[in-house]
């Protein structure tokens, strides 16, 4: 009697389980708002005979752009210090593309104003890295990125002598 009641329960609970939906946990499932980002971090990179650091604050719009990549679109303020002196990029244009997972891989480009060894020139910086928890309201971001200005109005123009031209980073922050 006792092995008739516990098959009938094992064969009642499980037929219950098999008749519910299937729980979704794909990056498709998660519902899709538009978010407004600010992003703080800190930078360090590679010189001659110390480690330069700075930091990193900046603002974006994420939207979706199909369903497998989201786009940001914003500004950011970047400060470096480095042997050749200080360099601040006041990027006026971000754009950034991530995949739409959990675990992002990311790249992107931003453009405007390099302030370094005492002259202003046009510029921008390339970025790419992985963002953890991108699908979350806290994400994780590390990255590398080239810090590059124009001294002249031809992109392939090199600048003086003694004049610093590109600098290179790497990147770990926040995303809130």
């Amino acid at each position: 009697m006792r092995k008739r009641a516990a098959l009938l329960a094992v064969v009642c609970t499980s037929s219950v389980a098999a008749a519910k939906e299937p729980v979704e946990t794909s990056a498709e499932a998660v519902p899709w708002t538009n978010r407004i980002n600010l992003m703080l971090s800190g930078l360090f990179g590679p010189d001659a005979s110390r480690t330069p650091y700075g930091f990193l604050v900046g603002g974006a719009i994420e939207f979706p752009a199909g369903s497998q990549v989201d786009l940001n679109t914003g500004m950011s303020f970047e400060r470096l210090n480095s042997t050749a002196g200080p360099v601040t990029v006041a990027s006026l244009v971000d754009l950034t593309a991530a995949r739409h997972a959990d675990t992002s891989v990311f790249v992107g480009f931003g453009a405007g104003p390099v302030f370094a060894q005492e002259k202003m020139r046009f510029g921008g910086r390339m970025f790419a890295g992985v963002e953890f928890f991108h699908l979350g309201p806290v994400r994780l971001q590390l990255a590398a990125e080239l810090i590059a200005k124009f001294c002249a109005d031809d992109p392939t123009h090199q600048c003086p002598p003694g004049e610093r031209q590109t600098w290179f980073s790497g990147r770990i922050g926040l995303r809130l």
